[in-house]
């Protein structure tokens, strides 16, 4: 009967232990389980199925369509008068920014971590090169006051200028306020404007510099300077209360540039720059002219007017913009470049790397300003370990910094040059002490004819507190198993012997480094004697004593190397330096310590005294 099976069965589930029911529990939850993760899986593969599908053909949708709804976003420049106003610094080559941080978004800080505007030198050269050669155009209103450029560098420019000029072009200046270099670049162009207020400053080379031989006796200060090169005398300021004869000798480097500027400036507007810097003011002071109409009556300038008459004019001389009859038709800087067609990249597998050393060398990162051993060696490394690499050109602007870091530069080049990679050296606005140090070894030295370079010679700074130390009434004093186990060089005064042993180690690095030039540059160790000893040379100069090859171009250097690498057909990298560590602007202490190194060349924390001890040309300081 029904009723008794339903008893039995009723029975049965009755006896079913505890353990059996959970089992039986988690049973049903297993295949809930197991059935939604096969139904999640296949959802997933259609999901990523689907979407990759769709992706493909949106993008081939995307590739048929988009020529449809293209515009050309460059601006015909025919007509149009090029408006340059530059407002930044001219360089070999941009550093590599660091990356954004959290912080650089903050307003109201104080913190700014953007970098100037960079023109590269090459590209200034050829910028006025293609509008000289651009008959799309022929006139420009340039205004030199905004551009930041080395005094070796200024001259070439202005000759580009020139160039264009005698070419037919027109090149308006129109500036409020010039120096020297910016006043250079002027006297190329075709007519110079100024206002009513403007500012003429002719200075010439060279300039005053601090003198803290004073300063640290009163603030009890001990300057431990030590210099091998009786000419090496840009530390000589910590010891010295005015500039010695040596010094002045050592800047006469100055005179043949000087030259040149005056001859370009007289030849371009009949304008003597040494009576206007040295003689003019007495026309001011008789009353013969004024301040206001000076510049117009000395023919520095051809015209003082106002903004709104100077735009005026320039709208009846060249025609109004299209869209406003108010405006001039005008073109700016960067989309004038944006205009020309670029070239097709060289396919050639055969390369040459052009490695830019620009800077103080000290260690770290490649900063404006600093070429930081880190990322220079790491330019180098890069350029000789890549197998299509057939040559390099190492650009040198630099005035030394540390002998630790440029030996580190150097040993990476002879590691080039090891593989049978050629390494040829231009040298750009400067190539002195170590910047000469990691030059020297290269298989061709070219050299700018302005190119500041030699100063071979080395020095230390250090210093010590001992004297504040005893004012404050603090006295240093210990035990060691060792003679100078507890001498503290920087708050105890140093034995004789200190000294000596200290001073011995510069005049080391100095036997080092004329030894090295001699045998690089294959020159007699008697003669690299003479010409060393911290003496500051012109490339013209350096030409005629050895200590470059050749006068010539960064063009003229890429193309030697081709020739010695054996290559017809090539592609020019330049290599491109690593990004920089990002500066935390909170961190005051180390920025401050930073700042201390750079300026004095001493290093408060480190204890190893070769990181004190530079080749660096502190009289090139001016140069840039």
């Amino acid at each position: 009967m029904p009723t008794t099976k339903k008893t039995t069965q009723t029975k049965k589930i009755k006896k079913q232990s505890f353990f059996d029911k959970v089992g039986n529990t988690l049973k049903v939850i297993w295949s809930y389980i197991s059935t939604g993760r096969d139904y999640f899986w296949k959802g997933v593969r259609f999901t990523l199925a689907t979407g990759i599908f769709l992706i493909v053909v949106f993008n081939l949708i995307g590739a048929f369509i988009s020529p449809l709804f293209q515009t050309d976003d460059k601006i015909d420049p025919t007509g149009k008068v090029v408006v340059f106003s530059p407002n930044g610094v001219v360089v070999d080559q941009p550093p590599t920014p660091a990356p954004k941080q959290w912080y650089s978004e903050l307003d109201g800080l104080g913190i700014d971590s953007e970098q100037p505007i960079f023109y590269p030198y090459q590209d200034m050269l050829d910028f006025f090169e293609d509008f000289k050669n651009d008959d799309r155009v022929s006139a420009m209103i340039f205004d030199p006051s905004g551009l930041n450029v080395s005094i070796v560098y200024a001259l070439p420019i202005a000759k580009k200028i020139k160039e264009a000029v005698d070419a037919g072009k027109e090149v308006i200046i129109r500036t409020d306020f010039m120096v020297s270099t910016d006043y250079l670049l002027a006297s190329a162009g075709s007519e110079i404007s100024t206002s009513t207020y403007s500012i003429i400053d002719i200075q010439g080379f060279g300039g005053a510099r601090q003198y803290l031989k004073n300063f640290f006796e009163k603030f009890l200060i001990t300057p431990r300077i030590y210099a091998a090169g009786d000419f090496k005398t840009g530390p000589e300021s910590f010891l010295r209360d005015s500039m010695s004869e040596e010094a002045k000798e050592n800047l006469a480097f100055y005179e043949p540039l000087w030259n040149k500027w005056k001859n370009f400036v007289l030849e371009n507007r009949n304008v003597d720059m040494q009576w206007v810097a040295d003689e003019s003011y007495k026309d001011i002071i008789s009353g013969k002219t004024t301040t206001k109409k000076s510049g117009l009556d000395w023919g520095l300038v051809d015209i003082i007017e106002e903004d709104e008459d100077f735009d005026q004019r320039m709208i009846e001389k060249f025609g109004a913009s299209d869209d406003d009859e108010d405006e001039l038709n005008l073109i700016y800087f960067r989309p004038y470049l944006s205009s020309f067609d670029s070239e097709l990249p060289s396919k050639s597998r055969n390369e040459i790397k052009v490695v830019t050393v620009e800077g103080t060398i000290m260690g770290g990162d490649v900063l404006y300003g600093q070429a930081g051993s880190k990322g220079v060696v790491s330019m180098l490394k890069d350029a000789h370990e890549d197998k299509d690499t057939k040559a390099i050109v190492l650009r040198v602007n630099s005035p030394g910094g540390s002998v630790v870091d440029s030996d580190y530069m150097r040993w990476e080049i002879k590691k080039a040059q090891d593989k049978g990679i050629p390494v040829i050296v231009s040298m750009g606005t400067l190539a002195a002490s170590g910047g000469y140090w990691i030059s020297s070894l290269a298989d061709k030295i070219y050299a700018e004819a302005d190119t500041i370079t030699g100063s071979i010679g080395v020095y230390g700074t250090l210093f010590s507190f001992e004297k504040i130390y005893e004012w404050m009434g603090i006295n240093y004093d210990g035990y060691s198993t060792t003679k100078y186990g507890a001498f503290d060089f920087t708050a105890m005064d140093w034995p004789e012997e200190f000294s000596a042993a200290f001073k011995a180690g510069i005049d080391q690095i100095y036997v080092d480094f004329t030894t090295q030039t001699s045998i690089d540059r294959n020159i007699p160790i008697e003669k690299v004697r003479e010409i060393a000893r911290g003496k500051v040379y012109s490339g013209e100069m350096a030409l005629e004593i050895g200590l470059v090859d050749e006068i010539g171009t960064l063009h003229d250097a890429v193309e030697f190397a081709a020739l010695e690498a054996g290559v017809e057909d090539y592609k020019l990298d330049f290599v491109k330096p690593p990004a920089a560590a990002p500066v935390n602007p909170f961190e005051l202490p180390s920025l401050i310590k930073s700042y201390f190194e750079k300026e004095t060349g001493f290093n408060l924390e480190n204890r190893n005294m070769y990181n004190n001890i530079k080749i660096y040309c502190l009289e090139c300081e001016t140069i840039n």
